[in-house]
This record gives C-alpha cells, structure tokens and sequence, in this order.
C-alpha cells in the first residue's frame, strides 16, 4: 500500500528537478498506467523535430520498481537502480520529494529513507493522555514518582501516557514536569487546539498528514494499511535495533490517527481538513520561494561585486531586501514573530555576508543573542545554515556555554552537525562566527541542494531554534534570601502577550474598586517598556499611589513577596545616600532602601521589581536621584544582556552595585507650593504621565465588581529590547522616519524658546512607538499624543510673548485649526483634532498664560 502514496505522489507533482544537474522535468499529464514528462531532452528533440510530443511516457510500474530498489538497500546512488536505468536522475528527484525520503549531495548523491524511532509515535489513546496531563496538573500525579504509587498493569498504563506526554514537550527526560508549558496548557481555553500546534511541529505527524493528503481517495482500510507499512519501513525501537514489527505499527498508527481525528487534523474518513501535501510539505515549497537561486546569486557574484564600489550596490539591496523577501514568504516565518536581514557590511564590504533569522523575542540585533543565520565563507565557495550567537556582545565563556546548552537540547535524530570543523575563512571576523556558531547544515556552491530541501533544512533548525526558547522559558524555582531575611521564589511564570496582558491589568485594577480606563492602563505599560523610569504627576487624592500598587500587583508583584516597595522621599534628602546607603563613621556601609531592593531583583532576574517613590518632588530630585538617571543612561549590550555601569563600587559598599534590568522605578508628584519643580535633565530622562481627571459622579464602576487574581509575569513580558535607535531602524525604518517628522514640525515651533527636543527624547518616543506598533494597542495619532504630553509639553514654561506664540504654533499643528483668543468656553473636539490630549494642555496653557505666566505643572 505504500506503493500508492509514491504513484499519487507522481501525479501530484508539477515538475521534477533533478539532484545533481538541476534540470527540470515538467510532468504535463497523467493517465490509469503511467506520467507523461517533458524532458529536457525531449523537448529539444520535439523542437528539431526529431519527435512528435515533447512527453516522454513514464509508467507506473516502471515507477514502483524504482521504488522497490530504492526500498531494498534503504539508501541509493545512481548506480542501485538497476532495473531502471536511464532514469535513475529522475526517479531519485521524484522520490526526494516524499517527505520520509532525504538527499545528500556530500560526495555522491544518495537519497535515502528517514528513520524515526517508536517513542517518536503515540503510545497511548488522545484521551488517556489529557487526562494524565490534567492528573500531573492538578498535583494527582508526580511523573517522576509513577513506580511508587502504581504497580503492575496499572503502571504501565500511566507510564504510557507519560510516553507521550514527554513526546508533547510536557515532562523531558528526566520524567521532570515543564511546568512553564503546562502552565500555558492549563490556562487555555481550546486544549485540544492547543496540542494540534504542537503535533503540526513533530516530524513523523506532518509526515503522516502529507500521506493522507495523497491517498484522500483510498478507502479507511487502505489508507491505514498504507500508513502501517510506513511505519515498518522508517520507524525502529526506541533502542534503534530493528524496525518496528507489525503488531507495534498497527497499536502506534491506531494511536495516531486516534489523535490526529481528536485535534481536528483529519476528518472521520481520516482525510487531512488542509491541503497539506503543498503546506506542509516542504517539497512543494519550490513554487513559492526562490531561496536557493538567491543563495547562488550571492555566490557567485560576491567576489567581483568587492571590486566595485560599495555605495548603492544592487547585490547590497538584494541581500538587505530581496533574499528576506524570500524567506518571509515561508509559511513558518512569521514576521510579527520573526526579524530577517541580510548585510554585506558597513560602508565597507564585508568579508563575511549574512542573513538573520531573529525571534524578536529573544533578540532584533545581530550583535547579541542568538538566532538563525547564513554564513557564506570568503571565498564563496560555501554558505552555512547555523544556530550562532552574537559575537560583538557576547563573552567567549557565554558563547561557548550557550553552544553546548543548544547542542544538548537536540535530539540525536537530527542531522544538523554539532561540531565546529568548518571553516569560514581566515578573518577574525570568519573565526569568530565559527565559534559563536552551535549547530550548522553545509552546502557547497557545486553541489547546492534543491529549493525544498533548503526549506525543509530551515525548518529544522526553526523547530531546534523554538526548542531551545521553550527550555529557556520554563523557570525552575529557586529561593533567594536577602539581608531581610525575605524570601523571594523565582516560581513559574504565566506567558500573556501584551494585549493579554492588559486586560489582565486593567480588570484587576477594576476589581479593586479603582476607575481607570484601559488607555491609561495601556499609557502606563508603553512608558515603563520603553524606560523603567516613570513620573505620575497630579493633584493629591486621584489615586497615583493605589494605580501603581494595584499595576505592580496584578502581576504578582507586592510587598509580602519583596517584589513591590514604597519608599517615601523626605524633604532633607540632598543626595544618592538616602536612597542608596553611605559609610558610616566606623568605616561600615550602612545600605538605603534602594540598594536593598537593587540585590533582591539582582538575585531573581527572571521577575519584575517595581520601586515606588512616594511625593518624589519633596526634595530636588536631581540632587537625590543624580547618580541613578545617570547610571541608566549608561545601559548598553553585553553579553546578550542589557547593563549598567556601577551605581556603587566594590570599595564603597563591598561589591559592585549595578542597576538590574529587570526594576522598574515609578515616582509619584504633587505640584503646588509645597514641592520643587523638575529641571529639564529629569524630564528627558522620564515620561510623564499626568493623573488629574477626577469624576466623582461615575459610580456605575463600584457596581458588580468581579474578583481578579494577580498572576506572576516573568520580567521579559515589560523588558525594554531598544538601547539603541539603529536597532529599531533596522526592524522597522518607516515608523522611525514618521515619528521623527512629526517631531521635526514640532521642534521647529519649540526651538524659539530653545524647549526643542534632542536625541535621547526622539529615540524614547521612537521606543515608545514601536512597542505600541508590535502589540497593536493604541493607532499611531493616540500613541503619538501621549508622547507629546508626555515627553514635549512638560518642557515649557515662561511668561513672554514667545511662549504664547509656540504653544499657538502647536494648537495649530494639532488641531490643524487657528486657536481662538476670543472663544468663550474654548473646548478641543477630539473628533476634530489630530492630538487631542495634547491640544487640551495647551488651551490650559495658554489660559494660565493669561494670569502671566504658565507651564505644564500649574493646575
């Protein structure tokens, strides 16, 4: 029976390009006996005349004994096919796109049968395994412990299905739980979508899909038979001793259409719901991209074009455009998951090309991190897909950590090499990225594989890529105790993207009896992703303090757990000490509230820390905060990390005290005649939000108040990716290039009374925009007015008739209207204008302007 997917196979296929050569066989039709194929040959003949029809006749039998000695030795060249020479190119092509057949074109070229082991196909019944996965869930079950509190047959049972939980990612090897997976799998709402996406990435049941899709017009009895003998031909022993006998492989196919039927794979005629011979199958993808042409266009035209001059080179823009192009076109490439480039170098030609895969998750610079990535070798002869890490901020000791971290999460079925004999050239530049590289597939420029193998290679290493992220994900706990004797868990931590994570947030915040709305809340995440230092400003009593108590609380942040701390501002305090500690006369170091804090987060890295400075404006700010704005404007790359220079040196507090990643400082103000005003290095360096809307009358939010539990968020879900503007321009250059017009008109209006913003402000906006893009929380225009209040308006102040000109400058410019001296009750239609948050500050200010002076802060 499996015969019949290799004949459906034959009809199925639109053209057949040969391993070696790369000629291409066009199949034109086909009949009950046999395809009709354009050859090459065929076709010249047919065009000198010689023949009549360009086809050549390939019949079906001729097409099973190909495959009969392709069976026979399980791995074949040219000369095995004895029976049907002639065309021993083109059935090796023909039976490469089988998805259980792979090629080698190292020395000579060989097709071959894949080899899957039985741990690799279901044990047990769907049914029997959710279950088993809710028992492990809901503490039942301690997979580690199944011998102690099962015996006999009932044992075997359970460890069947602990079989397959391992195979579903659930428990490793060790029989341990993941219990960041489980966690995710317990809070959804679709259990069994859920499996699916994890079955549509296991090797064997995209195999089995693609088979049904070939056979859909087979009966239920033949297709089983078929999927049975698969199974006998390409599956050994767990132990890898023989292949698998024919009771196992009627149990484990039973098992497997069982699960595929459960997670709406397949219908109840087993027939796959998708086409997933041309989706999934990776040797159809030839049709849609042109990865390997791009890959020898690079190769052979690098070497002349560094002759030539390097600015506006088209082979630049083809690899910084056209060869990402190709790859986002990939089913499996996601670009709101994923970031491709490609560089040639940097004003000068490098002398190792490259294109980056990046999960933007982990990384969106090629300078850290680690991530998918061609390497061509200097003399082009060769081009390497690897898993490698960033050199230029990653210490040789972390690389070479990383590399055997990766190495040891891939099973030893794959054929990806995890060595590192090869050679990229003699650069220091080729040296490095050899070290930094963890696993690698060569390809020759001689003997470059075809388009769906290329395909097929890539999605392998994506699959090992997204592997080794899942087993960086799934936190362990652990317990830190600090000076306080408080002890903190790193527990596991719940994955919600950030629109998820929102309407967590805010339905908390509401459950508490406290109105905010969702954009406030959405404001209040955008500013500390984009810099972990916030101001809130306002009057007294609309609740600063409580919003974020409740924000930092939501996700499981709160004082009993040491992960939230108020600290009060005094009015006496001058500098860093009070916050960060001092020497005391006896030569002891005496710690602040902060430095306490800065150790616990430093200790627990995977989690937030949220710091809240009570009425920051009681004493001057930048005299008791200086070394903390400045210290944070000191973060840079290393390592894959982000960090900061020393807060405190080793000498003075007996170690070296930098500002972890992972805290986030909110400071509360009240403006009036009791506090002092902020200079402009502390406005730079904050977002400002404003809390002064009060609406005593709304009460209809204290009504049907539904409890919200807080759930513990891992620190990456508010980590800042941006340091630096090029890594944004890289990622997403038209939004860099809109942000930074409208602040080009903006400055011009500003730069009378010198309030213009510099760099660091258009870099933080730019960070604050394209976090917002990402996750698709708030439109450009809403975005960007927050910015405005936020990092713009809080800059002006004064008294003369320049001040009043720019802030009717920018009511025109937001409003697109001239601003009325002589309305009376002057209100801003936000139908009407651009930013309207922005355009009502400016009426107030212009109001106030009207008493002699005005500014932001004035209320």
């Amino acid at each position: 029976m499996i015969e019949k997917v290799v004949i459906e196979l034959s009809k199925r296929v639109s053209q057949v390009i040969t391993i070696s050569s790369q000629k291409v066989n066009k199949v034109s039709k086909f009949d009950e006996i046999g395809i009709y194929v354009e050859t090459e040959s065929s076709r010249t003949k047919f065009q000198n005349g010689e023949k009549q029809d360009p086809n050549e006749f390939i019949s079906f039998d001729f097409i099973r004994k190909g495959w009969q000695e392709l069976t026979y030795v399980r791995k074949a060249s040219a000369g095995d096919f004895e029976k049907t020479k002639g065309r021993s190119s083109f059935l090796m092509a023909l039976f490469s796109n089988l998805p259980f057949v792979e090629t080698s074109v190292k020395g000579k070229t060989t097709i071959s049968l894949r080899e899957f082991q039985t741990d690799e196909l279901p044990n047990d019944q769907y049914q029997n395994v959710k279950d088993f996965l809710d028992d492990v869930i809901d503490g039942t079950i301690d997979p580690t412990l199944l011998n102690e509190k099962f015996d006999g047959n009932l044992y075997r049972v359970k460890s069947r299905s602990r079989q397959d939980s391992r195979l579903l990612g659930f428990i490793n090897e060790f029989n341990e739980s993941n219990q960041f997976q489980l966690k995710e799998y317990s809070l959804t709402e679709n259990k069994d979508q859920y499996i699916k996406r994890i079955l549509l990435k296991l090797g064997y049941f995209r195999i089995i899909l693609i088979c049904l899709d070939l056979i859909r017009n087979y009966s239920k009895k033949e297709k089983k038979e078929a999927l049975e003998e698969l199974g006998k031909l390409v599956v050994r022993n767990s132990r890898g001793d023989n292949l698998m006998v024919d009771s196992v492989a009627k149990e484990r196919t039973g098992h497997l259409l069982n699960w595929l039927e459960n997670t709406q794979l397949i219908d109840h005629e087993w027939n796959p719901l998708e086409n997933y011979f041309d989706t999934l199958s990776l040797k159809e993808q030839i049709v849609v991209t042109d990865i390997r042409n791009s890959l020898l266009k690079v190769m052979t035209e690098y070497l002349n074009a560094k002759r030539e001059s390097f600015g506006g080179h088209h082979l630049g823009a083809f690899v910084r455009n056209t060869i990402p192009s190709e790859i986002y076109k990939l089913s499996f490439i996601n670009s709101t998951e994923y970031m491709v480039t490609g560089s040639v170098g940097q004003g000068n030609w490098a002398s190792v090309p490259w294109i980056a895969i990046m999960n933007r998750q982990i990384t969106v610079s090629t300078q850290r991190g680690y991530y998918i990535v061609y390497l061509f070798s200097e003399d082009m002869k060769s081009v390497y897909l690897t898993l490698a890490q960033g050199v230029t901020e990653t210490s040789k000791d972390e690389m070479i950590r990383i590399k055997d971290e990766i190495r040891n999460s891939i099973k030893e079925t794959s054929k990806v090499r995890k060595d590192d004999n090869f050679s990229l050239g003699v650069s220091t530049k080729a040296r490095q990225y050899v070290l930094s590289t963890a696993v690698y597939t060569p390809y020759y420029i001689d003997s470059l594989p075809d388009e769906s193998t290329l395909v097929s290679d890539l999605r392998e290493m994506i699959d090992i890529y997204e592997n080794y992220i899942s087993l960086k994900n799934g936190y362990k706990t652990t317990e830190v105790t600090d000076t306080n004797n408080i002890i903190i868990h790193e527990t596991d931590t719940t994955a919600l993207n950030d629109k998820e994570l929102i309407d967590h947030i805010y339905t908390y915040i509401k459950s508490k009896g406290f109105f905010y709305n969702r954009e406030e809340v959405i404001n209040l995440f955008l500013s500390i992703k984009t810099k972990p230092f916030v101001i809130l400003s306002g009057i007294s009593g609309t609740g600063k303090t409580k919003m974020v108590q409740w924000f930092a609380e939501s996700v499981g942040a709160t004082e009993e757990n040491g992960q939230f701390t108020l600290i009060p501002i005094r009015p006496d305090w001058n500098d860093g000490s009070d916050l960060l500690g001092y020497v005391d006369i006896k030569g002891e170091f005496k710690e602040g509230p902060l430095t306490k804090v800065i150790k616990k987060a430093e200790g627990t890295p995977k989690l937030p820390f949220f710091v809240l400075l009570d009425e920051m404006n009681l004493a001057r700010v930048e005299y008791y905060f200086s070394d903390i704005l400045s210290v944070m404007e000191s973060r840079k790359w290393k390592d894959g990390k982000m960090v900061s220079s020393n807060l405190l040196s080793e000498e003075t507090a007996g170690l070296n005290l930098k500002l972890p990643n992972n805290l986030y400082i909110i400071g509360t103000v009240n403006m009036d005649e009791t506090t002092h005003p902020f200079s402009k290095k502390v406005l730079d360096r904050a977002n400002t939000i404003e809390f002064n809307r009060v609406e005593l009358g709304n009460l209809t939010f204290l009504k049907e108040l539904n409890e919200s539990s807080s759930v513990s968020v891992g620190h990456d879900s508010f980590a800042s990716i941006y340091l630096h503007l090029k890594d944004l321009y890289k990622q997403n250059s038209q939004l860099v290039e809109s942000v930074t017009d409208e602040l080009v008109k903006i400055n011009d209006a500003l730069q009378s009374i010198h309030a213009h913003v510099g760099y660091r402000v258009r870099d933080e906006i730019c960070f604050y925009m394209a976090y917002n893009s990402v996750s698709g929380l708030l439109d450009f225009d809403q975005a960007m007015d927050h910015c405005i209040l936020q990092k713009i308006l809080p800059r002006i102040a004064g008294s003369d008739t320049q001040v009043e000109d720019v802030l009717k400058k920018l009511y025109s410019h937001f409003t697109s209207t001239q601003y009325s001296e002589n309305a009376f009750d002057y209100t801003v239609n936000p139908d009407n204008a651009k930013y309207p948050q922005s355009a009502a500050k400016v009426v107030e200010m212009l109001r106030r302007l009207e008493d002699g002076f005005t500014s932001f802060w004035i209320s």
